[in-house]
């Protein structure tokens, strides 16, 4: 089991995320999606595993408030969704959600925002293209 203070950086850089770009890439989505709605979210990983591709959980930054529905009424479409993104996380393989292995436990203490999420995203890119060095 890893650290709880495991990082998406953390990973990276020892080496365990395995196809880093597209992972990332996955993840930075689905928070966009969530700070669409939302504002401003972070993701922590899962702690089970190896850390390759590993489950994680994307969650607004600060506490959502709705109004109570009144007799009779529905909650709308934003709030149904934000109910089911507070009780899921995203497989790390297929990046859908699920709804097991939900304890705190099982996640890193420490989140990245989607700001750190993108730098680290740049920094693998920019570390995949070939260096212009010239020919003499």
């Amino acid at each position: 089991m890893m650290s709880d203070q495991t990082t998406l950086r953390d990973l990276w850089e020892s080496g365990r995320l395995k196809g880093a770009e597209e992972f990332l890439r996955q993840v930075w989505v689905r928070m966009r999606d969530c700070e669409k709605l939302y504002g401003p979210s972070c993701v922590r990983v899962g702690l089970k595993g190896s850390g390759a591709s590993p489950n994680y959980r994307v969650r607004p930054i600060q506490k959502v408030e709705f109004p109570e529905p009144k007799d009779g009424q529905w909650l709308d479409e934003t709030q149904y969704e934000y109910l089911a993104l507070m009780n899921c996380a995203y497989g790390g393989l297929s990046h859908t959600r699920t709804h097991s292995g939900l304890g705190q436990e099982t996640w890193s203490k420490i989140a990245n925002t989607i700001d750190e999420v993108q730098r680290l995203r740049k920094e693998i890119i920019a570390k995949k293209r070939p260096s212009k060095t010239r020919s003499a």
